[in-house]
């Protein structure tokens, strides 16, 4: 009996054992499989990845993978103090996440044929202040991280583990963190009128004062710092860089046009031909605006691109036979469900009918031609704060949302990532609109677009609060 006791005793702790192992198996399983993007860690003050001292060893351009040239070839970081390009924060806070290294630079508009990817995965770190700084830095190896700033790739190697401490608070650097001021310009087209008009509100937050909102007819642009303006007379879409005169214009000639999309460097509009019943969709490169330079699916997402085309053609019920008889110019952007979306139009004959067919695609561009930006505020929050929500934007330091009604424009900070209870401000609008642009402008220049959007002939608003 006493034996039997013993062999049972040992079958226990067995199978205990057994239970134990098991469960740190099922758990190592569960944190391989997990999706790794949602595991956020702050991590230990001793466990900074890019603390030190950084030197500068090269920049590209995202757009075309060129080199370029930066003014800073220095990167300072430690637990207390981060300096980069002349700005910097006393009062940062870090984050991490593992990621794929390939899609992370796709996402974030880079041209990955131009950039080294020795590994699939890269930690990425996060680091910002309760204010206005934010940046990433992708960790390569031990000695050499990366980070995506001013439509630039940058690749700094180590230079020393420490940073020293005379720099900490030198006033030559920027800091961010005390400079409060922040603003966006949001373009807007009308909906649901006979002649479609355009607008551009610069909502401005400079410090503790009172936000200051101002309007002009057009839709206005800063590219680096450097300005235009678009609108529409008559039939004819034009762009000018003398926004105050609206001279030496770039015109394009399209019949029926309106502006879908408009960024620093492209534009999409959208036409409809009387004659022909034709629903058209086209995009265009600011610098070559004209209806013979039209740009195609594979100029903006490469090869990839146009096979994902015609393999959404083809899950639609079209034959191969005819699939090359399509336009793969017949495409643009659009706002969709609160994201910049790519759609298509197939013009088909039905039963002596003309039909033309909007399809949503899938592409992933190679240019940098818009950016969503996930962000911790779920769209089922701004939902439930407003319910009648059209669209909304979020500033990059995930501070400050707008929210676009069919009646106003309001501003609400963001604090603890809670959307606050009343807004700042709130516009009314005079007619239903639809968002063609939004740019957030950061302390730096603010200001500079501030004092050029005043040059504009400013238009009335109807209400402020």
């Amino acid at each position: 009996m006493k034996h039997k006791k013993i062999i049972l005793s040992s079958i226990g702790i067995s199978l205990l054992g057994l239970i134990v192992l098991l469960f740190f198996v099922l758990r190592g399983n569960f944190f391989k499989y997990t999706d790794i993007n949602s595991m956020i860690l702050e991590p230990k003050s001793d466990s900074l990845l890019i603390s030190g001292t950084w030197k500068l060893e090269s920049v590209t351009t995202i757009s075309d993978g060129s080199e370029s040239t930066s003014e800073d070839d220095k990167l300072y970081v430690s637990k207390n103090f981060v300096s980069f390009e002349k700005i910097s924060t006393n009062n940062p806070k870090f984050k991490f996440r593992r990621l794929n290294f390939k899609n992370y630079l796709l996402y974030n508009g880079v041209i990955t044929d131009k950039i080294k990817i020795d590994s699939d995965e890269v930690t990425v770190v996060s680091i910002r202040d309760e204010k206005n700084f934010y940046k990433e830095f992708i960790v390569i190896d031990e000695n050499k991280i990366s980070t995506i700033y001013n439509k630039k790739y940058y690749v700094f190697e180590r230079v020393s583990f420490d940073v020293e401490e005379n720099l900490i608070g030198d006033s030559s650097m920027e800091d961010v963190s005390k400079k409060k001021d922040i603003s966006f310009l949001i373009g807007l087209k009308s909906v649901g009128t006979g002649n479609v008009d355009y607008e551009t509100l610069l909502i401005r937050k400079n410090g503790e004062k009172k936000i200051t909102i101002n309007k002009v007819s057009g839709l206005f642009i800063n590219n680096k710092n450097k300005f235009f303006i678009a609108n529409s007379v008559g039939d004819k879409i034009y762009i000018s860089d003398d926004y105050v005169n609206n001279s030496e214009k770039k015109i394009l000639d399209i019949k029926n046009a309106t502006i879908n999309f408009l960024s620093e460097n492209y534009i999409s509009v959208e036409s409809y031909n009387t004659d022909t019943s034709k629903k058209n969709y086209s995009i265009y490169n600011i610098n070559s605006l004209s209806d013979e330079n039209k740009i195609s699916i594979k100029d903006i997402a490469g090869d990839r691109g146009e096979q994902a085309y015609f393999n959404k053609i083809r899950k639609l019920g079209y034959s191969s036979e005819n699939i090359t008889s399509f336009d793969m110019r017949n495409f643009g952007v659009k706002r969709n469900n609160f994201s910049w979306v790519f759609k298509g139009i197939l013009n088909n004959y039905s039963h002596n009918n003309f039909i033309s067919s909007e399809i949503n695609l899938d592409l992933i561009p190679k240019v940098n031609i818009f950016l969503n930006k996930s962000s911790k505020i779920s769209k089922i929050k701004v939902k439930e704060k407003t319910q009648n929500v059209l669209d909304y934007f979020i500033s990059p330091d995930e501070s400050m949302i707008v929210i676009l009604t069919a009646d106003d424009i309001s501003v609400y900070e963001i604090k603890n990532q809670k959307i606050e209870t009343l807004p700042i401000s709130t516009i009314s609008l005079n007619s239903r609109r639809e968002v063609v642009n939004f740019q957030w402008e950061s302390a730096i220049s603010s200001e500079l677009t501030y004092n050029e959007f005043l040059k504009i002939k400013q238009l009335e608003l109807k209400k402020t609060i």
